[in-house]
């Protein structure tokens, strides 16, 4: 009578433990990524700002070269061009003060990361001292098949 071993299909005691990490991983970078969206929509902010007083002090210049300005018209670019620096001035500070918070959420991203790589990594081994036991049991069905025809065939032959 043969012996005809099956196996239980690889499963992994801690999936759920990786399951949150793996959580908790997404979590974190979705948090930093709000962070860092923030401190971008600044930085698009004063390159905007920084474009439009280019743009306007060409346009100031042209004027003035062809001298078909007005005084007025020098004192509403020096309050737009003096509006515009504060707004950067504001927009860095912003970025500034959001550095802390995205260095703090790195870190805890880092750690999220590693604590999810321990998990995974004792999965991997589990696996392959899974496939280790699935591949020994299957030798040794296959030497018992292979060891049951050899004596079959000497009983014929005998």
């Amino acid at each position: 009578m043969t012996r005809i071993v099956i196996m239980k299909k690889f499963k992994f005691k801690l999936q759920t433990l990786l399951n949150i990490r793996e959580a908790r991983e997404r979590e974190i970078q979705h948090e930093l990524a709000q962070i860092v969206f923030l401190q971008n929509l600044e930085r698009a902010r004063q390159d905007e700002l920084r474009r439009r007083i280019e743009e306007q002090q060409s346009l100031f210049s042209g004027r003035l070269r062809k001298g078909a300005y007005s005084a007025n018209e020098a004192v509403l670019f020096e309050r737009f061009v003096d509006v515009s620096l504060r707004a950067i001035n504001t927009a860095e500070g912003k970025i500034r003060i959001l550095e802390p918070q995205v260095r703090e959420v790195r870190g805890r991203l880092v750690e999220a990361s590693r604590a999810r790589k321990v998990v995974e990594k004792l999965k991997e081994r589990k696996k392959v001292q899974y496939d280790y036991e699935l591949n020994r049991e299957l030798s040794k069905e296959n030497d018992e098949m292979n060891l049951k025809i050899y004596a079959t065939r000497k009983k014929e032959m005998a």
